[in-house]
């Protein structure tokens, strides 16, 4: 039988490290996601989701139960991320689930999955920090417009204009990457 987080919770609020480690056994593996594709580095990505369910032992009184457990821990989660992210300037990777292969008027139809992924990732990369997270918990983590806004502790709408814009970046920059003017073209898609 699958205990409640709320309940799991009030437990380990009392002392009871078991019911904390199930918590962890529930919710470290979509932690360790997030931060993974934050920062395409396995062991920091480690490191973090370990900083997160410490900080969330700590701060356990703290939740209220109004929103999901797992959507707080991603808030710890990415503030966790942002504070090393603000000190190793690090860059921002993505997962092949990203490129989509049955797309016909895309820019990267023509270009093999894994040289598509790159100029992605590429591009990702080099979204502005708060369009970035947006993106990446949106189209990557798949939780909802009110889950990142309550996350990021954002307006519901600067989540929906941040990922618009991101997304509008993101057609520019691919589609100058892979025009037929573009010198990066010629040097990284196979000629079919």
């Amino acid at each position: 039988m699958l205990l409640p987080d709320l309940w799991l919770v009030q437990r380990a609020r009392h002392g009871d490290k078991a019911a904390f480690g199930k918590l962890f056994d529930r919710h470290s593996r979509r932690v360790f996601h997030l931060l993974r594709r934050l920062s395409d580095n396995p062991s920091l990505a480690e490191d973090l989701t370990q900083e997160t369910f410490l900080t969330a032992w700590q701060s356990l009184e703290r939740w209220r139960g109004r929103g999901a457990l797992s959507t707080w821990l991603c808030g710890i989660a990415v503030n966790h991320w942002r504070t090393h992210h603000r000190q190793a300037h690090e860059s921002v990777p993505l997962d092949e689930a990203l490129v989509e292969s049955d797309s016909q008027a895309d820019p990267l139809a023509h270009c093999t999955q894994a040289e598509s992924l790159k100029a992605l990732e590429q591009a990702v990369a080099a979204l502005p920090e708060s369009y970035r997270e947006v993106f990446v918990l949106v189209r990557i983590e798949e939780l909802s417009y009110q889950e990142v806004a309550q996350l990021l502790e954002l307006p519901l709408g600067t989540v929906q204009s941040r990922l618009h814009r991101a997304t509008r970046l993101l057609k520019t920059a691919l589609t100058a990457h892979f025009s037929p003017d573009s010198d990066t073209e010629k040097e990284t898609c196979h000629v079919l």
